[in-house]
């Protein structure tokens, strides 16, 4: 088995331990696994606001047990984690547990340095993770928060209970693969590894205190129900260039029935099924737009518009501008 126990918020100095434990170097903040653990990079980012992050994108061929003990120095670890778990994970938060097996889960929590918190999981696990450290005061500076404190101590009092409640759709994870894979040379790195991390914990605590400004708030949903709906907004967003499955087929592979899958998505995504599809693929198109390389036309065709009206109708629908607008400000910016 693979252990690792550490205990300290510093997330540069988390990838040096973690590579002293593998014996292994660290290049540009990063590791490389060793073939007898398994495959992949741990990495350390740093972004001018003061935002510290711990990329993790592996495959473990043995089993694991990462372990993070409580510190004295307070601070908050917002987790975006997406793990493909062929047998067991154990993901334990203070003295609370859940445990997962033959399933693969996409979810969006905060933790605590007060708290312990572990991953311990079987060979063959997926991890692919975007880790972002803070302090409360970072957090009332940067957002403008009132009551910040009241907040992430009633979230965090929810301990494992609340790792359900956001869970990760298309946005977040374009936003995680933006991180993970921009590109070393690229000039605009920092700022865009900056942006995506601002963007990652605007949305997830926008989201938290509209849910924590109502106490009763719970999800209406069992734990069968949502792993089941995550299953399929993956399946619906796992290629947005191509036509998207049929509300029957989608229920099919679910097992349960149209009525209910289109019920559950919407609570769980807060749109219909084929809106939140359709929104995913402006967002993407909105991506592929912002990196410069591709024409308006070329956006169009490779979304399967034929008509150039009809997608610029729909982002306009979507973003309030047009994607000729967009190409316009992003010059301009430059």
């Amino acid at each position: 088995m693979f252990e690792f126990d550490y205990t300290d918020t510093n997330y540069e100095q988390l990838v040096h331990a973690m590579a002293f434990s593998l014996q292994v170097p660290v290049h540009n903040e990063q590791l490389l696994i060793p073939e007898a653990i398994g495959t992949g990079s741990f990495r350390h980012i740093h972004a001018p606001n003061g935002l510290h992050a711990y990329l993790i994108d592996c495959t473990l061929r043995k089993d694991w047990h990462i372990h993070i003990n409580q510190s004295s120095e307070e601070y908050y670890m917002l987790r975006f984690d997406e793990l493909a778990i062929p047998q067991s994970l154990t993901i334990t938060v203070a003295d609370e547990k859940i445990r997962e097996k033959n399933t693969n889960k996409a979810l969006a929590y905060l933790t605590s340095s007060l708290y312990n918190w572990s991953y311990e999981g079987t060979a063959g696990c997926s991890y692919k993770g975007v880790h972002i450290a803070f302090s409360k005061q970072w957090l009332g500076r940067y957002f403008e928060i009132e009551r910040v404190e009241d907040v992430l101590s009633s979230y965090i009092s929810l301990k494992a209970e609340s790792i359900n409640i956001i869970p990760l759709d298309a946005r977040y994870r374009r936003w995680m693969k933006t991180i993970s894979h921009v590109e070393e040379d690229n000039p605009m790195r920092t700022t865009i590894l900056q942006n995506r991390m601002m963007l990652l914990v605007e949305r997830f605590f926008t989201s938290l205190f509209e849910k924590m400004s109502n106490p009763a708030y719970r999800l209406p949903l069992s734990h069968e129900d949502i792993a089941r709906v995550m299953h399929i907004e993956r399946l619906l967003t796992r290629n947005v260039l191509q036509t998207p499955p049929s509300i029957q087929q989608l229920a099919r592979i679910a097992a349960i029935s149209e009525s209910k899958l289109k019920k559950d998505f919407k609570t769980m995504y807060n749109f219909p099924i084929y809106e939140y599809f359709q929104k995913a693929r402006m967002h993407a198109a909105q991506d592929k737009l912002l990196t410069g390389k591709y024409s308006v036309k070329e956006v169009a065709m490779e979304l399967g518009y034929s008509n150039l009206s009809n997608f610029t109708i729909a982002f306009k629908k979507e973003f309030g501008i047009l994607p000729s607008q967009l190409l316009s400000q992003k010059k301009l910016s430059h």
